[in-house]
């Protein structure tokens, strides 16, 4: 599937930041659940020219030159961003929401979704163990395999759907979980657009940063399973790996 007209950058990226001042989160506005990390602000900037390009080649465009980038937003959080915790609600996440964008976001969280399944499936040491990944986070123990994180995303995607007061479960495969969250999500657009703002545990979420977040959630523990492919490869457990989102061919 060809993503390149539905991907329209100008030569600047905004950028919104969320730090609690032991690390920085930022999102890159115009490419949903597009990511940028470091212990400081000016670090995690390095990376904006990086992820662009990896975005881009996912949704099968490129990245034609460096961006020109602004911070459009900055949020303060007690929150521990250092281990990717993050509450921010970005302005553009409170946008009214076309059909055409809405229907682009949908497939995008599908496609997300399939492209975090295909990376899982063609994994082959799946319970092998990252001890550089055993500690404490604030949701629990770090998951540790690659089992573990996918388990973990496979089932956070009820989070997401609760957070716009919508608690029902199925005991289904990823995937079929995934539509199921979709098919609950668009009457909420149908209705609404994107009009309602909710207050669930203290952080508020809009339709567009619940759609924004599966993406984003995919990424960034798709990157996790991407660095433990990497780490067996380089110590001879296994020849070749995967890299569907591309994160690291273009290192």
């Amino acid at each position: 599937m060809s993503w390149r007209s539905q991907i329209e950058l100008t030569d600047v990226v905004a950028v919104a930041f969320e730090t609690n001042g032991r690390g920085y989160m930022g999102f890159i506005v115009e490419l949903p659940g597009a990511f940028i990390r470091g212990i400081t602000e000016q670090e995690a900037l390095m990376k904006v020219n990086h992820e662009v390009s990896v975005y881009l080649k996912w949704l099968g465009g490129e990245q034609k030159h460096d961006y020109r980038i602004q911070i459009v937003q900055r949020h303060q959080s007690s929150l521990p961003v250092e281990d990717a915790d993050n509450e921010i609600l970005l302005e553009a996440d409170k946008e009214t929401i076309r059909d055409g964008e809405f229907r682009n976001l949908y497939n995008l969280v599908w496609h997300s979704g399939e492209t975090f399944l295909q990376l899982y499936t063609n994994s082959k040491l799946k319970d092998w163990v990252d001890e550089s990944r055993i500690r404490k986070t604030f949701y629990g123990d770090n998951p540790k395999t690659i089992q573990e994180i996918f388990d973990h995303v496979k089932y956070c995607q009820y989070y997401y759907l609760s957070r716009m007061k919508i608690t029902e479960e199925i005991e289904e495969d990823f995937m079929t979980i995934r539509k199921f969250c979709l098919e609950k999500l668009e009457p909420l657009y149908r209705k609404n657009n994107n009009s309602i703002i909710f207050e669930v545990a203290n952080e508020l979420w809009t339709l567009k940063k619940v759609l924004r977040r599966f993406v984003w959630h995919d990424r960034i523990h798709g990157k996790a399973i991407t660095r433990i492919l990497k780490k067996q490869k380089q110590i001879g457990v296994i020849d070749e790996y995967d890299d569907p989102f591309h994160f690291m061919e273009m290192k």
